[in-house]
């Protein structure tokens, strides 16, 4: 494990020596407000006559930095154009994106969901300890129809869906320690433990309901991937408002628990497609973790200190979704990373989780694949894939140096790949040049070739039971050598009627690894995608191989087959993953309208039109389901269903 951890450490570091700095020569940045205004007069030329003129070419690439945010894909000149010249009534709206950006987008969300989640449903309680109550205290209370038998179930189901993805508790001290005196004293106000409880025990019931439940209901004939309760009154939700009810008393304490609290209360939010209170959520947690680490003197190599790095890294990688992917603030939480160290989850791996439970604890149990549990290892693949994504976004995106000046850092100092890594330029790479600065520059080859590397020795140095290779993306995972696997993909197009439960999780937290490397992938080689569609005159034959990499890589993400699309309660960061899936689709659609596009598709044999058009089935069925509770899908599907109108 330390070693593994050693080695997981190393690869993060290595984007850090890049040559690569920020230049100040005179671009427009697209991403922020003044860079949308500095392209809008670009678009109207366009719509207006029709096509690019040399004037309209020369204040695109005066603005030539992408638009990063996924969403913001479809203000590219040619998609923005392809857009508003199909006359779809939605894509008018469009105007509203350029000038506003992600707050336009946050309206729709707020829109979606005007009201919170209903407060009217709670729990019959009575006191345990009328005797003592005063004018001054209120009597601790029991919840009778919270049983025994209901909180071990709901305990288990917890420890085997959310914390394997986000490890927060140890399971352990949380049933002997917390649960063991909540059953003995019961729960009174100011108690963070009793209020940690509650939110574990919602999301148990949650979890246990949102996979094996009824579907609310039907999207033109399919059954929906929300199971459970009903849209607005979720799983759980009388027990998630007890743990609400008592959140005020300890809001402001400066502790672990308060930030594992508020890191449980963003995942219930977030299952249930509440993305603002999610955010907001997130932000307390990051906020309340920032002090707590500021404030304490933390032994690190202790059970809790190891609990405290856990929370912070899960404040991370919550937080760098929203930022990276949707363009929302960062709390500042980033800038403590290098001062702390990587969990090394103290204690028995497997002592964190319990038995599978659930409504029928013997249905589900019976139904329950006994995979081993590797959640360490996931945990630790997230945090150092996370960095190396952090990365791509930095370099490709808004540095804007010439590519010409980065020499790369070799992958492992002292190999003896140090000489050719070290000399590589675009000089030197299949004889790409680089572009005169009034031109479009394009993307920086060997910075992207580099990073290509960075990525695939990610994989390569991942414990075995987490590695695959493309050929095994929709595999189960490797496992115990000596085992034989099943002889079933573990993600299909269809899974039929019948609720699959992989135990620990094995299903969606495997997807969440693999989609996040192939999204990695495809934010690596997306600017060729750029580029092809508005520069083709300057593509090279590398440019189109990287240009189909990136199409190939945005193609039949694990995350949205089966058995995750049918659990969505259970997907982690739906509202990132949705926007994603939105720039994706209107890519994928140019691949069909954009001259160099098709042929990059139908000449460079990297990737297949089946492929992209199972993709774009997938999206378009996702997107029609999330949309009942996602304002921006909603507004999406006003655009999707007519430019698709033939699959949908």
């Amino acid at each position: 494990m330390v070693h593994i951890l050693d080695t997981l450490v190393r690869l993060e570091g290595k984007f850090d020596n890049l040559g690569l700095g920020r230049g100040t020569g005179g671009t427009t940045d697209m991403t922020s407000p003044d860079g949308l205004s500095s392209i809008s007069e670009a678009f109207t030329a366009l719509t207006r006559t029709g096509g690019p003129d040399e004037k309209t070419y020369a204040e695109i690439r005066a603005s030539r930095r992408h638009l990063t945010v996924p969403h913001k894909v479809m203000l590219w000149p040619g998609i923005y154009i392809h857009l508003i010249n199909t006359g779809i009534e939605a894509a008018g709206d469009l105007q509203y994106v350029l000038e506003e950006g992600t707050p336009w987008f946050n309206r729709l969300e707020i829109l979606k969901h005007p009201q919170a989640l209903p407060a009217i449903l709670g729990l019959p309680c009575f006191s345990v300890n009328p005797n003592q109550q005063d004018a001054t205290h209120a009597s601790n209370v029991a919840f009778p129809t919270l049983s025994i038998q209901q909180i071990q179930e709901y305990s288990d189901a917890y420890f085997n869906t959310f914390n394997v993805l986000y490890p927060l508790l140890s399971r352990e001290t949380f049933m002997n320690d917390i649960v063991a005196r909540l059953l003995r004293e019961g729960y009174a106000d100011g108690d963070v433990g009793g209020v940690l409880a509650l939110f574990v025990f919602a999301l148990g019931q949650l979890a246990i309901e949102g996979v094996f439940d009824q579907p609310v209901g039907n999207v033109n004939g399919v059954s929906s991937g929300w199971r459970g309760g009903t849209l607005e009154h979720p799983p759980g939700l009388p027990i998630f408002n007890e743990a609400r009810r008592r959140l005020g008393f300890v809001y402001t304490q400066c502790s672990l628990e308060n930030v594992q609290m508020f890191l449980l209360q963003a995942s219930y939010f977030e299952a249930n497609a509440r993305h603002l209170d999610f955010w907001r959520s997130t932000v307390a947690a990051s906020m309340a973790c920032q002090v707590l680490i500021r404030c304490e003197d933390i032994n690190w190599s202790s059970p809790r200190g190891d609990l405290i790095k856990r929370a912070y890294w899960a404040c991370i990688l919550n937080e760098d979704l929203y930022h990276l992917d949707l363009d929302l603030p960062q709390t500042g939480i980033h800038t403590m990373e290098d001062e702390i160290p990587l969990p090394y989850f103290n204690g028995n791996p497997e002592s964190d989780h319990g038995h599978p439970g659930g409504a029928n604890t013997q249905q589900l149990r019976s139904q329950m694949m006994h995979e081993p549990s590797h959640f360490q290892y996931h945990f630790l693949a997230m945090i150092a894939l996370r960095r190396l994504i952090a990365r791509i976004h930095v370099i490709i995106h808004q540095c804007e140096l010439p590519a010409a000046n980065f020499k790369a850092e070799p992958l492992w100092p002292g190999s003896s790949q140090d000489v050719a890594h070290g000399q590589e330029t675009p000089s030197t790479t299949s004889g790409q040049t680089t572009e005169n600065a009034d031109e479009y520059g394009g993307p920086p080859v060997a910075v992207i070739r580099e990073m290509a590397r960075q990525l695939d020795s990610w994989r390569a140095l991942l414990p075995r039971p987490l590695q695959w290779n493309d050929n095994e993306k929709f595999n189960f995972p490797s496992g115990d050598p000596t085992s034989r696997r099943p002889n079933e993909p573990l993600f299909s197009f269809e899974q039929g009627s019948i609720p699959i439960g992989h135990r620990f999780n094995l299903d969606i937290v495997t997807a969440q690894l693999r989609t996040r490397f192939y999204y990695a992938r495809f934010m690596m080689y997306r600017p060729f995608v750029y580029k092809a569609m508005h520069f083709p005159e300057l593509m090279t034959s590398d440019d189109y191989t990287c240009c189909a990499l990136a199409v190939k890589s945005a193609c039949l993400w694990p995350l949205i087959m089966a058995p995750p699309k049918n659990k969505k309660r259970l997907v982690p960061h739906l509202f990132a993953w949705t926007q994603n899936l939105m720039g994706i689709l209107l890519i994928l659609r140019m691949c069909s309208i954009n001259d160099c596009l098709r042929g990059v598709v139908d000449e460079a044999g990297v990737v297949g039109r089946q492929e992209i058009n199972q993709t774009i089935a997938l999206i378009l069925e996702w997107i029609q389901d999330v949309r009942q509770v996602d304002g921006v899908a909603d507004w999406a599907w006003g655009i999707f269903e007519p430019l698709f109108s033939e699959q949908t």
